[in-house]
């Protein structure tokens, strides 16, 4: 696939919030929320499964990434234009459900900061354990109508 994952990782991991939805069985979507996805330049990626339950290996996932920035939005409606996608879909297959590597951790309280030593942060984040493998096979920018009509080079069929 040809892909700019570089560009594509700058997006999701520096602006982003996520919802995630896995196919579990015949019509049946999972929705959870994820913080944690990590998108490698090859364009695999982990998550920690730390609020979903897990999905089968080889379920189809997709991960909304919106963008989260307020005055990004507010330049956009001023401008009559995005520059950028408001927000991506990434679609996959979910893969192995493994344990994370210290490495991995250390990597994740990096990105939580100080959030993670607040009580609420101790509760929410002080378990990371597993991590789930992705390989992502497509990627659409989500459009907005006329706001997103110049926007190019994000899709992935």
């Amino acid at each position: 696939m040809n892909a700019d994952w570089n560009r594509i990782r700058a997006f999701v991991h520096r602006r982003t919030f996520f919802c995630t939805a896995a196919v579990v069985q015949e019509e049946q979507i999972r929705l959870f929320p994820i913080g944690s996805l990590r998108i490698r330049p090859d364009g695999t990626a982990t998550y920690f499964e730390v609020f979903a339950r897990p999905v089968p290996e080889g379920a189809s996932i997709s991960f909304l990434a919106v963008e989260w920035n307020p005055l990004s939005w507010l330049r956009a409606f001023l401008k009559g234009r995005f520059s950028h996608p408001p927000a991506l879909r990434l679609i996959g297959r979910a893969g192995v459900r493994r344990e994370a590597t210290q490495e991995e951790r250390d990597a994740f309280y990096r990105r939580v900061g100080w959030l993670g030593k607040t009580p609420g942060g101790k509760r929410l984040w002080s378990r990371v354990g597993r991590i789930r493998e992705v390989d992502l096979r497509q990627v659409w920018p989500v459009r907005l109508g006329e706001m997103t009509r110049d926007i190019e080079g994000w899709s992935l069929p």
